[in-house]
C-alpha cells in the first residue's frame, strides 16, 4: 500500500453481493479501507462508531432508499461525501438535489475507471 495518506475508509451499502465486492477490490486497490453493508439500518449503526471518509450507497434498499439513509445521516449532523448509485440516476437526482453530501452519482453498471477517479477525487478533496 502506498503511504501517502492516512488510510481512509470508504463504507458501501448496497444488497447485492457482487457489487459489494467490486467496489471494495476497487477501494483496495487504490488503498484505502472499505467496509460494506447489505442494508442502510447496519451502517448507521456502523457510521455512528466508525464514521467513514466516504459513503457509496445505492438507491435501492431494502427496508430504507438510498435517499432515505442519507436524510437520516444528514439530520443526525453527520456531513459525510456521498456517491449515490442507481439504475435509474435521473429520478434519483431529483431526490437527492436536497442533499447537501450527495457529492456523486454513479450509474448502474457503472464504468470501473470513472468510478476510481471520482473516489480519488473525493477523498483527495476531504
Amino acid at each position: 500500500m502506498g503511504g501517502k495518506h492516512v488510510t481512509k475508509t470508504v463504507l458501501i451499502i448496497d444488497d447485492h453481493r457482487g457489487i459489494r465486492l467490486l467496489l471494495e477490490e476497487i477501494i483496495r486497490n487504490e488503498g484505502y479501507h472499505a467496509k460494506s453493508f447489505e442494508d442502510g439500518i447496519s451502517a448507521i449503526a456502523e457510521i455512528e462508531n466508525n464514521q467513514p471518509d466516504l459513503i457509496i450507497i445505492d438507491q435501492q434498499l431494502p427496508i430504507k432508499s438510498g435517499t432515505e439513509i442519507i436524510e437520516l445521516l444528514e439530520e443526525k449532523g453527520y456531513e459525510i461525501p456521498t456517491i449515490i448509485m442507481s439504475g435509474l440516476i435521473e429520478s434519483v437526482k431529483l431526490t437527492a438535489e436536497k442533499l447537501k453530501t450527495v457529492k456523486a452519482y454513479f450509474s448502474k453498471p457503472f464504468n470501473i475507471v470513472e468510478a476510481k477517479n471520482t473516489i480519488n477525487q473525493l477523498l483527495e478533496n476531504n
